[in-house]
C-alpha cells in the first residue's frame, strides 16, 4: 500500500454534515469538480458496488469499504492492476470540524501507478474537499 494524497481543512460546517453528503454518492459530482458521475448499482452500505467516472476518464467499478464509526466513508476505485482508496474523516473540535481526505494505492502495480496518478489525484482531493467546505459553510 502507497500512499498518494492526503489533504486536511478546519470548517465551520458540522462534520455531520460532511458525512451526510459524502454518503449521498450520487451527488458527488455537485461539489466535487473531478468527477463526472457516481452511481451505486446496490443499496448503500458497506461492500454496495458501483459505477463512477472521473471527469477525462474512463468508467471505473467502486465498492464502499468503510462507513463509520463516527464521521468516516471510503470508497475503492478499481483500475488496471491497482486499487484505489479513498478515505473521509470528519471530527467535531474546539475550533470547527476538523475534515481530512486521504488517498493510498494497493496492487501490482501500486508504484508505478504511484508515479503517474499522486499529483492529479492530491489536486482533486484539495479542489474537491475545498468545492464541498465552501457548499456546506454557505
Amino acid at each position: 500500500m502507497i500512499e498518494i494524497a492526503r489533504t486536511h481543512r478546519t470548517s465551520t460546517a458540522s462534520a455531520a454534515l460532511f458525512f451526510e453528503r459524502w454518503c449521498a454518492i450520487e451527488t458527488h459530482p455537485e461539489w466535487a469538480p473531478s468527477m463526472e458521475y457516481f452511481r451505486l448499482l446496490e443499496p448503500f452500505d458497506v461492500g454496495a458496488r458501483g459505477i463512477l467516472k472521473a471527469v477525462g476518464g474512463e468508467e471505473s467499478p467502486f465498492r464502499i469499504t468503510t462507513v463509520g464509526p463516527g464521521f468516516v466513508y471510503a470508497d475503492t476505485t478499481e483500475l488496471d492492476g491497482v486499487e484505489l482508496t479513498v478515505h473521509h474523516q470528519a471530527v467535531e473540535g474546539l475550533d470547527g470540524t476538523e475534515v481530512e481526505l486521504s488517498a493510498w494505492l494497493d496492487g501490482p502495480r501500486e508504484v508505478q501507478s504511484a508515479t503517474r496518478m499522486s499529483a492529479e489525484v492530491q489536486h482533486s482531493l484539495e479542489r474537491d474537499l475545498a468545492a464541498l467546505a465552501a457548499l456546506l459553510e454557505g
